[in-house]
């Protein structure tokens, strides 16, 4: 799945920090699969680190 040039910037500011979460974050996703809560904490943290 090609990423847009905005979601590329996120998930590098992201890993710059924290790769181990970019990952975490980028298949929970990718997946398609239903967001568990734990995985929600894990994008805000995403989100808070990219802000």
């Amino acid at each position: 799945m090609p990423l847009s040039v905005e979601m590329k910037a996120f998930f590098e500011k992201v890993a710059s920090k924290n790769f181990s979460l970019a990952c975490d974050v980028y298949h929970v996703l990718r997946s398609g699969k239903e967001i568990t809560p734990h995985a929600r904490s894990q994008i805000r943290q995403a989100l808070r680190i990219a802000a």
